[in-house]
């Protein structure tokens, strides 16, 4: 019923999530974010007045993110996979979205017609958002090697794709032993694991915001490119080296 849903039952359904199915705290948020915004829409709707679905509790723990970087993806870019097609353009559609920003569903959907002096005139699947994305040299590349072939941007699916990425990332030696941390109530739950292991295609979403940021691109022109409407959203897939953290107190603290 409507008028169950607020802070009592917030802490019923969490205790559920936490002790009985065994579910990460983030996920929770992200089940409890979706119950808030279906309460809102009845709401607005009068479906019901409950008013107390606006005090149920939103906050996501840090985690780590995992992105690649600058050298890794140079590496699965220059990988050598004439022998293999389908490695080929799963590699191919992983790159492209780590040069554009863009998500896997709107690569799967990029039609040639799309592109038009060097820029790719997106609507997003997602948000429906109308992107103008500038397209670099790398990205160009991409694609005019299908352009040239007559055909579209084809893609299989996500799931084989993120099955099939482990394989490509293992293949450009992307095996630096990784970290992830995440929680489960307040228990700390560590995972260990070569990099590989962790590459999805969103992945490739936070290697463009990651990599844009390290070499200077400013965070609203970021924002312009991958839709991201707040700060405080994008911030949530940067993860900047300590190299790069090296580099820019260095240049900002240099002694003249």
């Amino acid at each position: 019923m409507f008028s169950d849903i607020g802070l009592e039952f917030n802490d019923k359904f969490v205790n559920y999530c936490i002790n009985h199915s065994q579910i990460k705290n983030n996920t929770i948020v992200s089940l409890l974010r979706l119950l808030k915004s279906f309460m809102n829409w009845t709401f607005e709707r009068d479906y019901h007045s409950n008013k107390n679905h606006k005090k149920i509790r939103l906050k996501e723990d840090d985690v780590e993110l995992v992105a690649l970087t600058g050298s890794e993806l140079m590496r699965l870019y220059n990988l050598d996979l004439t022998q293999n097609t389908t490695l080929s353009k799963i590699r191919d559609t992983f790159c492209l979205s780590c040069f554009t920003g863009a998500r896997f569903s709107d690569i799967a959907n990029l039609k040639m017609t799309d592109i038009a002096n060097d820029t790719w005139n997106l609507r997003t699947q997602k948000t429906r958002d109308i992107l103008t994305i500038p397209l670099n040299d790398y990205a160009l590349e991409i694609i005019n090697r299908y352009k040239d072939s007559g055909t579209d941007f084809k893609v299989v699916s996500n799931q084989l794709s993120n099955k099939y990425l482990k394989e490509l990332c293992k293949l450009a030696e992307i095996t630096g032993i990784t970290k992830r941390t995440h929680y489960q109530g307040s228990e700390k739950i560590e995972i260990i694991k070569p990099k590989y292991e962790f590459i999805s295609t969103h992945t490739a979403r936070r290697t463009f915001v990651t990599l844009s940021l390290e070499k200077g691109m400013r965070p609203e022109i970021v924002m312009s490119i991958t839709g991201h409407k707040e700060y405080k959203t994008m911030k949530r897939y940067i993860k900047i080296t300590s190299s790069a953290k090296q580099n820019e107190m260095k240049n900002v603290w240099k002694k003249i």
